[in-house]
């Protein structure tokens, strides 16, 4: 502290004490700036629970998230102001088609991160995309997936989520996927493919001997 006596005193800083705890003023900011940081930068984790939303076809019209916790599902959340993150990954897909009745997928374009294209000219380029395919491509024009399944800052991402039947996040990236992630990927598919479908009619099977011969009945629950 300087007095205009131009005599210099030294400086105090403020302390606060607790039991066994002294912090500088300076210190406990620059704690609270940490931790407020730290909640807010809570993001989507693998084992989360996620929620159903309402997103949009090609057409404009509102559609509750398809098959969610009908079937596992991987799901691309796209910017598409940068189309060739993951290129090789999806071309990959393109030519071996890996969905089933317990496997779906499909692409979600986050619109709201374009905002250099208009959305009719977005939804315009969906429909073409995917005219004459089997292939289902949604939109998000306001961050709706991204804000309720809290996947953080995904402009200029392309997002890869792995949601299983009981809407849990088993996979989630948000950009480029290392060789070990595709992998993670490729594992997810292999692990459900082959699992039992969950429209598949169940059976129940009795029995019962008499002498020399077994009979079994088979009927559906």
């Amino acid at each position: 502290m300087v007095h205009l006596s131009g005599k210099v005193t030294a400086i105090m800083m403020p302390m606060f004490d607790y039991p066994g705890i002294i912090l500088k003023k300076g210190s406990l900011l620059f704690l609270l700036l940490v931790l407020f940081a730290g909640i807010c930068s809570v993001s989507a984790q693998v084992g989360q629970k996620v929620c159903p939303v309402t997103i949009y076809d090609a057409y404009n019209k509102p559609v509750s998230l398809p098959f969610l916790g009908k079937k596992h599902l991987l799901l691309f959340y796209v910017d598409p102001d940068h189309p060739s993150q993951n290129k090789e990954f999806r071309n990959y897909f393109k030519k071996h088609p890996f969905t089933n009745e317990n496997i779906d997928s499909y692409g979600i374009i986050n619109l709201k991160d374009a905002p250099l294209l208009s959305n009719s000219l977005l939804r315009f380029m969906i429909r073409k995309e995917i005219a004459g395919t089997q292939a289902y491509v949604y939109n998000d024009p306001d961050r709706t997936l991204s804000r309720a399944w809290k996947l953080g800052n995904v402009n200029n991402k392309f997002v890869v989520l792995w949601v299983n039947k009981e809407q849990v996040i088993e996979f989630f990236k948000a950009g480029q996927l290392t060789p070990e992630e595709v992998e993670q990927v490729h594992a997810l598919i292999r692990k459900y493919k082959d699992a039992p479908s969950p429209v598949e009619e169940k059976k129940q099977t009795d029995s019962w001997t008499f002498p020399g011969k077994e009979f079994v009945e088979t009927y559906p629950e």
